[in-house]
């Protein structure tokens, strides 16, 4: 039976992690599980330390929850935290706002004991509004980690998952990316909306030959306040996955079977097909009373493309090395 090192990196957090923590404090176990907490405060201003120790403490779960701090600011600087503080072989990424259902430390630790070519996985999503849920929403569940995972799904195999909830071998993750997570995207970081991270690192396992399991037995509470459930808020996102687009197609590219996207590692053809996109959406946008929204999407796409271009072949080069194929080509 795997450990698990549950990772929960904390900005500000005080007024959401509590039933973040109540949910770990309920687990339940059909076998011993040797688990931990590790919350990496990540340049708090307020009480999200303090109150965290407390509301552990009167749940005597015997479970360890050891605090930990990072000074630098972004997601991405936590994470390399919480990995570097992990004493367990499954680390386990619970954002603050995720409730765990009460099965899902079990759960993650069979899935990742039983089958050695399995190096990640993943469960489903559930969405809790602070009040009503916007009439946009379900056309764009997926965006904010919520609902099934099969759409991550091509030729019979998962080849993303999202980040809530994802559960990933420790020694395979440190082999592929190391503990300081040596990645293109740079993840969230203030007021940034970037996630593309998630879909990197899983990528990353991917185009190493390991497998990706989507349990959707296993579920979780993804909590969702009102500040986050505007169209404002949406257009921002979407901005942001297009900034992040290029170099997550690249990934892409090398994994999947489909001709034309495949033709990508080619900057112009990179290019031509993403203007053709772009007004491909403008006349039929890929969700309703979306134009706009993917509008931005590609206009952002566009952006970061034309600012790769000088640093395309090295980008490739980077990619290819972790599919293990002959990258010194691309580079030169």
């Amino acid at each position: 039976m795997q450990a698990v090192s549950v990772i929960i990196c904390c900005y500000n957090s005080a007024s959401r992690i509590e039933a973040t923590l109540t949910a770990l404090a309920k687990q339940r176990f059909q076998a011993p599980v040797d688990w931990e907490v590790v919350l990496v405060d990540n340049a708090s201003t307020d009480d999200t330390a303090g109150l965290s120790r407390r509301v552990w403490d009167l749940y005597r779960t015997g479970v360890d929850l050891r605090i930990v701090h990072e000074p630098l600011a972004g997601q991405m600087n936590a994470r390399r935290k919480g990995i570097r503080e992990a004493r367990h072989a499954v680390l386990l990424f619970c954002d603050d706002d995720n409730w765990l259902c009460p099965d899902y430390i079990q759960g993650v630790s069979d899935i990742l004991t039983d089958d050695p070519g399995v190096a990640a996985c993943g469960g489903l999503g559930i969405p809790v509004f602070e009040s009503e849920k916007p009439g946009w929403f379900d056309d764009y569940a997926e965006a904010f980690a919520t609902g099934p995972q099969e759409l991550n799904m091509e030729n019979g195999r998962v080849i993303c998952l999202y980040g809530a909830g994802l559960a990933v071998k420790k020694n395979i993750l440190n082999e592929i990316l190391g503990s300081d997570l040596n990645m293109l995207t740079g993840g969230r970081t203030g007021s940034g909306l970037g996630s593309a991270d998630d879909i990197e690192l899983t990528y990353s396992l991917v185009l190493k030959g390991y497998r990706l399991v989507y349990a959707a037995e296993l579920s979780f509470h993804h909590y969702l306040p009102n500040e986050r459930l505007t169209r404002k808020y949406l257009a921002r996102l979407f901005s942001a996955f297009g900034k992040d687009g290029p170099i997550r197609n690249l990934y892409y590219a090398h994994i999947t079977e489909r001709p034309w996207h495949r033709r990508i590692t080619n900057w112009y053809v990179h290019l031509a097909l993403s203007l053709v996109r772009t007004g491909k959406y403008l006349v039929v946008p890929p969700k309703r009373s979306g134009r706009m929204l993917y509008f931005r999407w590609n206009i952002a796409y566009l952006g970061q493309l034309m600012t790769m271009k000088t640093d395309y072949r090295r980008t490739l080069y980077h990619i290819g090395k972790q599919a293990n194929q002959h990258y010194e080509e691309v580079l030169h």
